[in-house]
């Protein structure tokens, strides 16, 4: 949520209502290091004034947030947790993997849900799957280290008093809603395309009946 713009201005603000300044700082520095655009001038301004270490930290922060998208993205998520287990990085695979299989559910979800209650339920069945995922992801992780660990929308419950992590969870849950949607809608046009046409039918029927 902190690279988008409004969104993350809007985190920003909601921190700053509920007392926690610094964390509305964090969430604008995230921004202006993350988000693709703005990163890339904030990147040269650096370098430009000579703060090279600076620029480089930006870039670093950068090309975190590109790993992180891309761990969203089903298939392509779960080869690149492959990828970091291969060469020993656990807590790479394990973040890559988690966040593959997150946005599988949503799309599933998604999909399920429009073909069975149209645009509301690719939404409200994109969201329930996704926070199914998230549970399914904390209740194992859970059990691993023996102690609470949350797991996508269910993180603000490890920090309830954190403004941020409510904002990133609400986030978390329109952009499922979305994301859920979006798959529902693009399947329903390819099925759309792909069926046969009526006239199509009739002559089909008719050449048979001759």
């Amino acid at each position: 949520m902190d690279v988008i713009p409004v969104l993350s201005q809007a985190k920003s603000f909601i921190q700053w209502i509920c007392r926690d300044p610094e964390g509305a700082r964090q969430t604008q520095i995230n921004f202006s290091r993350q988000c693709p655009v703005i990163s890339q001038a904030r990147s040269a301004v650096e370098a430009a004034r000579g703060d090279r270490e600076a620029a480089r930290e930006t870039q670093r922060e950068f090309f975190f947030f590109v790993g992180s998208f891309v761990n969203g993205i089903p298939a392509l998520g779960h080869i690149k947790g492959a990828v970091h287990y291969a060469v020993k990085d656990k807590e790479g695979g394990d973040a890559a993997m988690k966040a593959a299989s997150h946005t599988t559910a949503v799309i599933g979800g998604g999909i399920g849900g429009m073909f069975a209650l149209g645009p509301p339920g690719a939404i409200g069945l994109g969201i329930a799957a996704g926070a199914a995922m998230d549970a399914t992801i904390t209740g194992t992780d859970s059990a691993i280290n023996k102690k609470f660990k949350p797991y996508g929308v269910l993180e603000p419950f490890a920090d309830p008093k954190n403004p941020g992590k409510w904002c990133d969870a609400v986030g978390g849950i329109a952009l499922d809603g979305v994301t859920g949607h979006f798959a529902g809608k693009i399947t329903q046009l390819i099925r759309a395309r792909n069926a046969p046409k009526p006239l199509a039918v009739a002559d089909s029927v008719a050449k048979n009946t001759i």
